[in-house]
């Protein structure tokens, strides 16, 4: 191959030589037909063909200085001179591409009058990308068009059209790999985890046509495709994604044809010389004095905020509603947003899900001036004026979901709505105005602002440190006042620190890098551990008293800073807090990130370690209750630091020698259960199930690393024993096994006391795939003294229950359900529901990806993912007074829509229509979770049932849309999907129908045999 280069070299040497009108020959001036084109399989209106033509002259570049990386170089750096003209475009686009000594493009030269927000330039940077080969066919990392790819080069032995290639070489290049060259800032993943992300398979090569004599290019084709999809969506029959496909032609017109003739004709005189050899003179000769030198990855061309619709409101150019782009009036918005109203007035409908998302995306379309707030504010009716219009919108369907959807929403206009709204609310609340100087309409507004407000606000994806500011500003004001008005009525449901656990929620979407964020961030760190520091003071045990604590541990949690461990330490050496709240306390402690701090990490181990080593009674605990709660928490805690098997093996060991029974019988179901789930490597499981010499998990013979002794506690998991202290137990199961892409599972775990009452218990449901677990949803139940309600126990305490729940990031803290004796219990059961009733509903974006795919061929992709989910909670008991028995249930019903859809980026402010091709899956299910208790056989009357009743609808859709780029144009906003009956409508086709049967989950033999005792059925009445 070098003496074909050599050659080249030689030849345009001496044409240097030659007179102008001499220039103009086949090795001079090369003239290509030029051909650019994107298509989707599925969905022909993404199809675009531009074709044109090119001209190319070459020039020798004088040798460095010092030879690139160090190496001697064996050919001449290379300047070509490029004019392309293509279809639609005003005049042809010329610019200079740099090759190096090895034939990889350096840099790309343009005028710098090019606006690289024009996206025909990209076609100019995929041209030259094909020019971007290895002399010597050297595999190796290229950067091109596609971005940073690892490259490998093979030639094609047997081609089909093999008759006319007399004399030529192919050669065909893969990329794989490809990481494309930076994003706009409105790319990224504002997902509710990590793994709810996008997925995509990429094939990408290009075909060399060589000249074999001369190493000439006769020519190139691109090709690439790409499959787009959801990366947890099991679907193989292919309707899961969307197929595109980009390609690119390039090819040399032969010498006598007269296509070479009239390009020649046309753009020949364009072309400019140089007698130079030195780059920057080559360069001003060629270009000019006014040029930009540029990489070859494409440009994105700034979009406005109306056609951009991104999270990022910063990414777009500003506009205002009366911009003749956006043409939005305050009466036309509203009438636009007449049938979302309608449309949302249901939860956890596929239809309702879907709506939502549609109304999130248009949000995201509008600017986020101030007059813009306040047109937004009034056509939405968000800012209530009056205590009566906020009570009012409570009750409506529409505005339970429009909170939600505008925080979904993220932009800077729709946090100013969300901020003006709060601030609103929070004074409508009056907190200030206590007992019975608090007008009874503001009792709603109170529980709104606690338990839906700052809850769905904790669901910021993509805060600012002004609105994190602000948002502090507004809690620090209010909570004392929320703290006196809670603290004045015993029975009061809300709970005022419900804003902690919000803001604790926001601040891990920050780095911490910059002076201002650590300044505030340590500010509430502070606050949170000033929460939980109790020292000498006696801690009572009160509803404000407990409400303070759970809900600090859940903003811990979020935070999870190792900052709070000696003060979580310091709670667990306090015997005056019940052993339930330390047992929580002990559970934030396990999830702080401690892997940076050892100190912080050695000192938490050591006093988990005296804590299970302590005697009993002790300064730790009074009784053997206390111990069970306790002990098995530190355990866990420990388990999760993946403590060596052999230190394992003796606490276990320990509590045999001491006679331990319950608690041993608890820690080895829990060890049992990490076996079964393979959270323990094989060695550790069999060391500390069966003792013997530990290796290590490497497994290698040698030298035992330690020696397991179990002792007593070997073969203890399913040990009757006795429940002086209670039990503890632990079910796991499969929600939805869809291997290898995701496993949907449960965990239910709950620790009774001696008289089989329920102390502690939570059920979570888990998303799993291979590199990282989100918990989706978790119901925190816990209670203390209840014994004494069945004449048991220390009849001078005073029992109490608290129940809680998270939903993805936000969580409702536990909060008191009953305190008090039988007159309090019965008031309790006389005024529960006896059939479902919602206490909670939320509509929440857990998916919310956005890419800018650059294809080699020159087109940009806008791939949005998005994904919306609608639940509804509802509760409902039944009971009988006379048999002392009763029936709880727990229901969510839930919907969620994923919609994938890909756009073609065009030059701003072309009145061509906007393309765009959806592909989208739907499903709604309903869990029952119903506990049957009576009172007299506890714990042996306690049965649980846990299932998806009813049948469960999956829906799979593909759709196209040619949107006005004029917002205020736009004919409809809103696009229904069709039902199964109609299986399509003009907007979208339903490509798969299903209904999936109902089916329940396994709780434990156990579980089984106490249900066919008590003979209860699964069914709520």
């Amino acid at each position: 191959m070098p003496p074909l280069v050599n050659f080249i070299f030689l030849t345009l040497l001496l044409h240097k030589s030659l007179g102008v009108d001499e220039v103009v020959n086949a090795l001079d001036i090369r003239a290509f037909a030029y051909e650019t084109r994107i298509d989707s399989p599925d969905n022909g209106d993404l199809n675009k063909t531009l074709k044109g033509s090119a001209l190319i002259t070459t020039h020798v570049v004088g040798a460095r200085r010092k030879p690139m990386g160090g190496m001697e170089a064996s050919h001449h750096r290379l300047l070509l001179q490029i004019l392309l003209e293509v279809e639609c475009s005003v005049s042809p686009f010329r610019g200079l591409l740099l090759r190096n000594e090895w034939g990889a493009v350096e840099r790309i030269i343009l005028p710098s009058l090019y606006n690289s927000s024009d996206y025909q330039v990209n076609f100019f940077k995929a041209l030259a990308g094909i020019f971007n080969y290895h002399y010597e066919f050297i595999p190796g990392v290229e950067y091109d068009t596609s971005g940073r790819c690892q490259t490998y080069y093979a030639e094609v032995e047997n081609v089909a059209e093999e008759s006319n290639l007399a004399g030529v070489m192919v050669i065909d290049k893969q990329k794989v790999l490809c990481e494309p060259l930076g994003q706009p800032i409105d790319a990224g993943v504002w997902s509710a985890s990590p793994m709810l992300k996008d997925s995509r398979i990429t094939h990408s090569w290009i075909r060399y046509y060589l000249e074999r004599r001369t190493g000439l290019l006769m020519k190139a084709m691109t090709h690439e495709q790409h499959k787009l999809a959801f990366s947890l969506d099991p679907d193989t029959s292919g309707r899961a994604g969307i197929q595109v496909s980009g390609a690119q032609t390039l090819m040399a017109l032969d010498e006598t044809s007269e296509a070479r003739k009239k390009v020649i004709q046309k753009l020949g005189g364009l072309l400019k010389t140089t007698k130079s050899s030195e780059l920057l003179t080559m360069t001003t000769e060629l270009l000019g004095s006014t040029y930009r030198v540029e990489h070859l990855a494409l440009s994105v061309p700034r979009q406005s905020t109306s056609t951009g619709c991104g999270i990022q409101s910063v990414a777009f150019g500003e506009e205002a509603l009366e911009n003749p782009h956006v043409a939005l009036s305050m009466p036309a918005l509203r009438e636009k947003l007449k049938d979302f109203a309608r449309a949302l007035e249901e939860s956890a409908r596929i239809s309702t899900a879907h709506v939502a998302l549609q109304l999130i995306q248009f949000l995201r379309c509008l600017p986020a001036d101030q007059a813009t707030v306040q047109i937004v504010a009034g056509a939405l009716d968000f800012i209530p004026a009056s205590h009566r219009d906020l009570n009012r919108q409570l009750e409506s369907g529409w505005h339970a979901h429009l909170t939600d959807i505008v925080v979904d929403c993220g932009t800077d206009l729709c946090l100013e709505l969300i901020r003006q709204r709060l601030v609103k609310a929070t004074a409508l609340a009056a907190f200030d105005k206590i007992g019975s100087a608090a007008p009874r309409e503001v009792r709603p507004i109170r529980i709104y602002v606690s338990d839906f407000l700052w809850p769905a606000i904790a669901h910021i994806s993509n805060p600012s440190m002004k609105i994190l500011k602000e948002l502090l500003a507004i809690c620090y004001h209010a909570l004392p006042a929320m703290e006196k008005s809670s603290q004045a009525e015993e029975n009061d449901f809300v709970n005022p620190y419900s804003c902690l656990s919000a803001i604790a929620s926001i601040i891990p979407r920050f780095k911490g890098n910059y002076a201002e964020e650590k300044l505030l961030f340590s500010r509430v760190e502070e606050t949170l551990i000033n929460f939980i520091t109790l020292g000498s003071k006696l801690s009572e045990d009160s509803r404000l008293n407990r409400q303070k604590l759970l809900t600090t541990f859940t903003a811990i949690e979020k935070i999870r800073s190792s900052a709070f461990s000696e003060a979580l330490i310091t709670i667990l050496g306090n015997s005056q807090v019940s052993s339930v709240i330390r047992a929580v306390a002990l559970n934030v402690l396990g999830k702080l990130d401690l892997v940076a701090n050892t100190a912080d990490f050695d000192r938490v181990v050591s006093n988990l370690t005296d804590l299970i080593d302590s005697p009993t009674p002790g300064s730790f605990f009074h009784n053997v209750e206390e111990e069970l709660i306790l002990k098995f928490g530190a355990f866990s805690v420990l388990l999760n630091f993946e403590i060596p098997a052999p230190t394992i093996a003796r606490i276990l060991a320990t509590f045999g020698v001491k006679k331990q029974w319950s608690l041993l019988t608890s820690c080895r179901r829990l060890v049992d259960s990490w076996c079964a789930n393979e959270l323990l490597s094989e060695a550790s499981c069999r060391c500390i199930k069966y003792g013997g010499a530990f290796y290590g998990d490497t497994g290698v013979a040698g030298r035992p690393l330690a020696t397991c002794l179990p002792g007593l506690a070997a073969g203890w998991s399913g040990l009757a024993g006795t429940k002086t202290a209670g039990e503890v137990n632990l079910i796991q199961g499969d929600l939805l096994d869809s291997r290898p892409y995701f496993l949907s599972d449960y965990s239910l775990q709950w620790i009774t006391g001696f008289e089989g009452e329920i102390r502690a218990s939570n059920l979570i449901l888990s998303l799993i795939d291979a590199e990282s677990e989100v918990k989706v949803l978790s119901f925190d139940i816990y209670g203390d003294q209840l014994a004494v309600l069945m004449g048991k126990g220390d009849g001078k305490k005073t029992p109490w229950l608290s129940v809680g729940f998270s939903l993805l990031r936000g969580t409702i803290p536990p909060r008191q359900l009953f305190s008090g004796g039988f007159t309090d219990l019965f008031r309790l059961l006389f005024s529960a529901p006896d059939q479902p009733t919602e206490f909670f509903g939320a509509t929440r974006l857990p998916i919310d990806v956005r890419r800018y795919i650059p294809l080699s061929s020159g087109w940009i992709l806008k791939n949005d993912l998005m994904g919306v989910s609608s639940i509804e909670f509802s509760a409902a008991f039944s009971s009988s007074v006379l048999s002392q028995a009763g029936t709880a249930l727990i229901r969510t019903r839930a919907a969620i829509v994923v919609e994938n859809s890909i756009t073609v980026i065009t030059s701003p402010g072309e009145s061509l229509p906007v393309i765009s091709v959806v592909n989208g899956v739907g499903t709604a299910a309903r869990f029952d979770f119903l506990i049957h208790m009576e009172v007299q056989g506890m714990p042996e009357s306690i049965c649980m049932h846990f299932q998806r009743s009813r049948m469960t609808p999956l829906l799979r859709w593909v759709g196209k849309f040619a949107d006005s780029p004029i917002l205020g144009k736009r004919t409809t906003l809103l696009h229904p999907l069709p039902t199964p009956q109609e299986g399509s409508n003009e907007h979208y086709n339903l490509t798969q129908s299903l209904r999936i049967p109902p089916v329940s989950y396994f709780l434990g033999r156990l579980n089984a045999a106490r249900c066919r005792k008590v003979g209860v059925n699964n069914e709520w009445n």
